[in-house]
């Protein structure tokens, strides 16, 4: 045999499959009302976050309203604590976590906190580690470059060997204010994140991540090992991405249909799609375009209506994900082919996903079978 032609047996993988987790937590909820707050000077349209940050405001007091005074403009603080939440494996409770933190080496964390938080993770080793240890020169440099918010530098600028405790105390008394909320969305964040771990059922990592944040495309990168998802209210209807240790997190708006009161509503985008399927002459017009491109006075000439009459039911199909249109020189439309396939997807996740069920009384969760 000769050298130039051998032959090959490859086991390798061929294609990147990430693993996808979803959690639900008051951790997450904890950290992200923080977040939010911390942002409030820059993005004021999260939706439920005004009566959030009254209450914090009001019932926040003593020397932890202090602290958070200190904290104000500091969003990105309390980002890398999720990251940090999620690899301690303790957000089954918010003391639990609390207590995690409180037990951390200070160094560590502030290295931590600077690597992750600092203008998307944009610092190098070693000037986190200066930062961490209390090198106000290195801290002074990431706040002259813009990489590190008001409140981010006040805090590094406290006694090094007292930041857990610190942290640990103003989300211990935030915690207190916003105990009853947090609980009472629960169940909600519960439930979507249910629906989002049968949906992983079937998807991979891209489409799903595509499917809980309402079209926030994600590649494949050499450096993520891992994706997880977290459903929160505070920030709707915004997203927030954060990376930790090769993990890649997608904190989503939950979604419409899991904060209405009726737990066992259909999602509206289900509704939508299916209603749209339930009618002859959209169909007709799936039809066509499984064909071929084409514009609105074509599809209205082939169904035999009129073009207002034809627009009115493109735009059906277009809301429910079946159709996309293209503008250039002229507009043409065309189908979108992955949607087809997920259409029996979404209604057997619904079909399957746990009915929501009394976490007050521990009542066990049924399946919709």
């Amino acid at each position: 045999m000769s050298a130039d032609s051998p032959k090959v047996r490859d086991f390798t993988t061929q294609t990147q499959s990430l693993a996808v987790t979803v959690e639900s937590s008051p951790v997450y909820e904890l950290l992200l009302s923080m977040f939010a707050w911390g942002t409030k000077n820059d993005t004021g349209d999260y939706e439920y976050a005004p009566t959030c940050f009254e209450r914090l405001e009001d019932g926040v007091t003593g020397p932890e309203a202090e602290k958070l005074g200190v904290l104000t403009e500091s969003g990105e603080l309390w980002l890398p604590l999720i990251g940090i939440a999620q690899s301690s494996g303790r957000t089954e409770s918010v003391e639990s976590f609390l207590n995690y933190l409180e037990a951390m080496d200070p160094t560590e964390l502030r290295r931590s906190l600077i690597a992750d938080g600092c203008c998307h993770g944009q610092v190098d080793p070693d000037s986190a580690a200066a930062a961490a240890s209390g090198d106000m020169a290195v801290i002074a440099g990431l706040a002259d470059h813009e990489k590190m918010s008001p409140g981010f530098l006040r805090f590094h600028k406290t006694e090094v060997t007292r930041s857990p405790q610190w942290l640990a105390d103003i989300l211990r008394a935030v915690y207190a204010v916003l105990e009853r909320p947090i609980a009472d969305t629960m169940p909600a964040l519960e439930r979507d994140a249910d629906e989002k771990r049968t949906l992983g059922r079937t998807m991979d990592a891209p489409k799903l991540v595509e499917a809980a944040t309402n079209g926030v495309t994600f590649k494949m990168q050499p450096q993520i090992t891992g994706v997880m998802l977290i459903p929160c209210k505070i920030i709707r209807p915004w997203n927030v991405i954060i990376e930790h240790e090769g993990l890649r997190i997608f904190a989503y708006s939950v979604a419409d249909e899991h904060l209405m009161a009726d737990p066992d509503a259909p999602p509206a985008y289900l509704v939508e799609l299916y209603k749209a399927l339930g009618d002859e002459r959209r169909l007709r017009m799936l039809s066509i375009l499984s064909e071929e491109n084409a514009s609105l006075m074509e599809i209205a000439e082939r169904v035999g209506l009129a073009k207002s009459t034809a627009h009115h039911h493109l735009r059906i199909l277009r809301t429910a994900g079946l159709v996309r249109i293209t503008v250039g020189d002229t507009k043409s439309y065309s189908l979108r082919r992955d949607t087809i396939p997920e259409a029996s997807r979404l209604l057997d996740a619904f079909l399957t996903t746990p009915v929501a069920t009394s976490a007050a009384a521990g009542t066990p969760h049924s399946e919709r079978t």
